[in-house]
């Protein structure tokens, strides 16, 4: 049973260091043994199929590009899957209304799910990749010394140079952001399947949008128009750059702000 005092109502809209810091550590106590438990079986399955996809090659020399499309494709795939599970309590109505009478403030509790579900993702993911990337090669190598490899991560794998390529960076890494912020707003919306909702939601909105844009496109005989006798319409290359990293950018804050605002209107 969950006693909320009349000092945690007041403060409901405020945002305290103090009850954030306890909200971590409720958290951590009570789900400790899940955080054991997943951190394990991620490790275990990626060291196992780290070797199984090494087989299928024969245990070939594998070099920086396959490890990085691996961990591209894990990261993503596995970023997606975590963070739909954000605000687990409303999976069911008996849970939402115990987290939901938590004597925590509205910003505390968003701001405890993003950075457990989307920050320290990211900064957790790539050091364990490596880590069992490390130990796989190393426990084969053992057993298999012909089996070599280079390095795994290169600066220069990610070294971007000029104006373009800044605009480049941003979208990349929005469009990864994107992903995981996506299914972070639909957990705070869906109560059942929230990824597998979250998807068919986007898959009808981008076939909407492109329906629309076929009937424009034919409607208004866009292919008629071509700036300075190009085959282009309004911007060049850079430009479109700078104009998808920007619209990213904003479509990322606005998801986190519905999300924001899903949960405020939960808690009214």
């Amino acid at each position: 049973m969950v006693i909320i005092s009349d000092n945690a109502m007041l403060t409901n809209n405020s945002f305290s260091v103090k009850r954030f810091v306890l909200l971590c550590k409720q958290s951590l106590i009570i789900n400790k043994r899940l955080i054991g438990l997943t951190l394990t079986g991620f490790v275990g399955t990626l060291f196992f199929a780290l070797i199984f996809l090494q087989s299928i090659t024969s245990f070939r020399e594998w070099d920086t590009k396959k490890y990085m499309a691996i961990f591209l494709i894990l990261f993503s795939l596995f970023g997606m899957i975590y963070s739909s599970l954000a605000f687990p309590a409303f999976r069911s109505k008996e849970k939402s209304m115990t987290y939901l009478m938590l004597p925590a403030s509205t910003s505390e509790k968003y701001i405890f799910e993003f950075l457990t579900r989307i920050v320290l993702y990211i900064l957790i993911m790539p050091f364990l990749y490596w880590s069992v990337v490390n130990i796989e090669v190393a426990v084969i190598h053992y057993y298999m010394p012909e089996f070599t490899f280079g390095k795994i991560i290169s600066i220069e794998n990610f070294k971007l140079n000029g104006a373009s390529n800044r605009w480049t960076s941003l979208l990349v890494t929005q469009g990864f952001l994107f992903l995981f912020i996506l299914t972070f707003t639909g957990a705070s919306y869906f109560s059942k399947s929230p990824l597998l909702k979250t998807l068919f939601s986007l898959s009808l909105i981008i076939a909407g949008y492109a329906l629309l844009s076929y009937l424009l496109f034919k409607g208004l005989n866009i292919q008629e128009y071509h700036h300075s006798g190009k085959n282009r319409i309004l911007l060049d290359k850079d430009k479109a750059l700078a104009f998808g990293a920007i619209l990213a950018t904003l479509t990322n804050l606005t998801l986190l702000a519905i999300a924001y605002f899903r949960l405020k209107e939960k808690e009214v």
